[in-house]
Formats: structure tokens, C-alpha cells, sequence
């Protein structure tokens, strides 16, 4: 019985380290490559050591191939997202969780779960002609009006799912203080609500930080391109240029890795939050 547990734990952990080097392998590749020279790369293989540990690549791609100005339109769209975004779904997960409204259960899941299904690719050619209309195509409001609206939906869904397991004892003793609804959503709830806060927050971050369709269809401008679209356009012009490349899919993909190994935890429970009401 102990050897068949046994051969069962190390198949469980041999296909891990199979699954775990099917990840870790590409980013090696990526990283290494981004060190190395074009023929080098080519001539001793891809997952060799570079002989110089030399940055001239990473700056070429900042100061010459516009990936400094990608990574800043990439900030300048995800940090308003993430802000508005925590902003309006605490205060609609607070009404859709302590305020008496008619259609209450309507409400909450049509504000939360259908703008949770509702993908952007199906929404695409609507949003398009809305944004064209209100004169905000091709600016930075255009790619972050809608990643808000979808994200700001997912955020209710699990601010609110932490709101509803608080005391209504909480909301009542406020009042009874004197307190306003805002002087309670924001001096008492939101304070206990940063684990939540915080998980919606760093969802939308990756989301946004991620996203490609939206920006391809509402910026093209490509001095507004953000890093995955600034990406797919550099790909696109110097295709040749492997250690350019590599440089340029490291300068997108490493500010997420690290952000997400600090915020993992977050980001995982956000995951499984808020789908039981």
C-alpha cells in the first residue's frame, strides 16, 4: 500500500515538473534571448547562456522602437481602469447589498454576472460606433471606458459577495451614530474590505494590462498602442530580429510576473470569490 501511494506521489509530482518546465521554458527562452546575438542565438541553440550579460538590447527597444512610449500608454490606460473601476464597484456593491430596491436580485445580476459574460469581441462593433459618436476614438478614454465597465462588473461581484457576509449590525450602529451611507461605505466597510478591494484590483490590473482586442479597435493611432498591441506591431515590422523580439516580450510580460508573484494570493482568491452569493 505505501509503494503504490509512493508511485502515485511521484507520478503526481513528475507530471508537475513536466507541467512546470512547459512554462518556465519559454520565459527562460525569452529572457536568454533577449541577451544574446541574432547568429548566437541561432548557431548554440536557444536556451544557451549569453557570453555578455548586455542591456543594448533592452535599450534599443526603449529609445529606438517606441516600446518606452507602449509601456507608458499602457500605464496611463490600466491605472485609471483599475481606480475607476474599485471605485464604482464599491459603491454599486454597497447599494446592491444593503439598500432596499425593487428588482434587487434583477439588478445584481444584470449589473454583475451579465457584465461578467458578456465578452468584449461580442460588444465589439457596437462599442466602436458609441465611442466614434461621443468623438473619443482613437484616445486613451476609448480603450478604458469599456475594460471598465467589464471590470468594474466583475469587481461588484466580489466586493459585494464580502459585504453580504458582514453584520447588518455594522450598518445599523452606524446610523444610529448619525453616520451617512457614504460616511459608512467609505469609514467603516471599505477599510474592512481591502482584502477584497485589493483582489479586484489586482484582477483588473492583469486584465488590463493584458488586454489586446479593445485597444486594437479603439487606438489605431500605433503612438497610442499599448505594450500587447505595440508588441504584435513591432513582431509584425522586425520580425528578423530574435534578440529585439525576446527584448520586447520581456519588457511586456515581466512587470505582470512580478506583479503577479506579490499579489498571487489575491489574485487566486479572486478566482474563486464571488460566484456563491
Amino acid at each position: 500500500m505505501n509503494l503504490r501511494k509512493m508511485f502515485f506521489k511521484l507520478l503526481i509530482y513528475l507530471i508537475l515538473a513536466i507541467l512546470a518546465a512547459a512554462i518556465i521554458v519559454p520565459f527562460a527562452v525569452m529572457f536568454l534571448g533577449a541577451f544574446r546575438e541574432h547568429t548566437d542565438i541561432i548557431i548554440r541553440g536557444p536556451l544557451a547562456l549569453p557570453k555578455i550579460w548586455d542591456l543594448s538590447t533592452f535599450k534599443k527597444a526603449v529609445l529606438e522602437y517606441n516600446f518606452g512610449r507602449y509601456t507608458l500608454n499602457t500605464v496611463l490606460i490600466t491605472a485609471p481602469t483599475v481606480l475607476l473601476s474599485l471605485f464604482f464597484a464599491t459603491m454599486s456593491a454597497y447599494a446592491l447589498s444593503f439598500m432596499d430596491m425593487a428588482f434587487q436580485r434583477l439588478l445584481t445580476l444584470v449589473t454583475t454576472v451579465v457584465g461578467v459574460m458578456i465578452s468584449a469581441e461580442f460588444i465589439m462593433i457596437p462599442l466602436y460606433h458609441l465611442m466614434n459618436s461621443m468623438g473619443l476614438l482613437d484616445t486613451y478614454w476609448a480603450a478604458i471606458f469599456p475594460q471598465l465597465a467589464m471590470s468594474a462588473a466583475f469587481s461588484t461581484l466580489i466586493i459585494r459577495s464580502f459585504f453580504r457576509g458582514l453584520p447588518a449590525e455594522l450598518i445599523d450602529s452606524g446610523l444610529v451614530d448619525g453616520a451617512s451611507s457614504w460616511q459608512i461605505l467609505w469609514r467603516i466597510l471599505v477599510p474592512m474590505a481591502k482584502p477584497a478591494i485589493i483582489t479586484s484590483g489586482a484582477l483588473t490590473t492583469v486584465w488590463t494590462w493584458n488586454s489586446y482586442i479593445i485597444p486594437l479597435v479603439m487606438l489605431p493611432d500605433p503612438s497610442k498602442a499599448p505594450l500587447p498591441l505595440g508588441l504584435i506591431l513591432f513582431q509584425g515590422t522586425y520580425t528578423v530580429d530574435i534578440p529585439l523580439t525576446m527584448a520586447g516580450t520581456t519588457i511586456t510580460a515581466v512587470p505582470m510576473l512580478i506583479f503577479y508573484f506579490f499579489f498571487q494570493r489575491h489574485i487566486i482568491r479572486g478566482l474563486s470569490q464571488g460566484a456563491v452569493d
